[in-house]
């Protein structure tokens, strides 16, 4: 979703933003351990797919928008 500007407290933006780096540090830990280096280019190439996807938006009330794929 597109958040208005002043919509969320920083108390909350801190928040999430200290559980995601931890989130995308586990991530790429497990990445790195899992999945063999052949794997990389094709999740380039999902992560390309995905973010094509999230071209299509709509309106929710309130001001803010939703993508179809949920993410942005």
């Amino acid at each position: 979703m597109h958040i208005p500007d002043g919509l969320l407290d920083p108390v909350a933006c801190i928040g999430t933003a200290v559980v995601s780096v931890g989130a995308v540090g586990y991530a790429l830990r497990r990445v790195k351990q899992e999945l063999p280096e052949r794997a990389v280019p094709l999740m380039g190439v999902m992560a390309a797919s995905v973010f094509a996807a999230q071209m299509l938006n709509f309106p929710i009330p309130g001001g803010t928008s939703g993508h179809v794929l949920g993410g942005d």
